[in-house]
């Protein structure tokens, strides 16, 4: 696994059915949202443990970006790789997470953050499915969101689609 920057704990993704244009919410607990910045993708994974080890100076960058503060440290990830192949669940229309003090964010911690793909920090807003990414679930039931034509999600002090 390569390193990753640690967004928050995932608390919930609101799911768009493209076929019907219905919106449900499914709740999350015990994962966690990271950003690959090598592989510009979100993983959805589960902390192991705190890790001695200090992390990377594209983490590091990665982190003082999005967080607005040095990184306290690191964690050793659980992220699955896909089992089998992949079946589309829907579009991530939006998704919420809260930063916990385990990482030091003054602009994040102790509040919720929802934040709706192609969303850049602008007050309302229609964001089509195109800047949606999918969520897929593999054969043991694990989640993966995974780009899709047309996505540029990049991780700054906001979530872009």
């Amino acid at each position: 696994m390569d390193s990753a920057l640690g967004v928050g704990r995932l608390t919930s993704l609101e799911l768009l059915n493209p076929n019907t244009g219905k919106v449900s919410t499914k709740r999350i607990s015990g994962k966690w949202l990271s950003w690959s910045p090598r592989k510009r993708a979100f993983i959805i994974c589960t902390v192991v443990k705190r890790n001695p080890q200090r992390v990377s100076g594209a983490i590091e960058r990665a982190h003082r970006r999005f967080h607005s503060a040095p990184s306290s440290g690191s964690f050793v990830i659980d992220a699955p790789s896909p089992c089998g192949p992949l079946r589309q669940v829907g579009l991530i229309k939006a998704l919420t997470y809260f930063t916990p003090d385990s990482i030091k964010s003054p602009s994040k911690n102790k509040a919720h953050w929802h934040h709706a793909f192609g969303d850049t920090g602008h007050k309302g807003g229609v964001y089509t499915p195109k800047v949606m990414p999918a969520l897929c679930r593999d054969s043991k039931g694990n989640l993966f969101i995974k780009r899709r034509a047309g996505n540029i999600f990049t991780v700054d002090s906001w979530l872009r689609g």
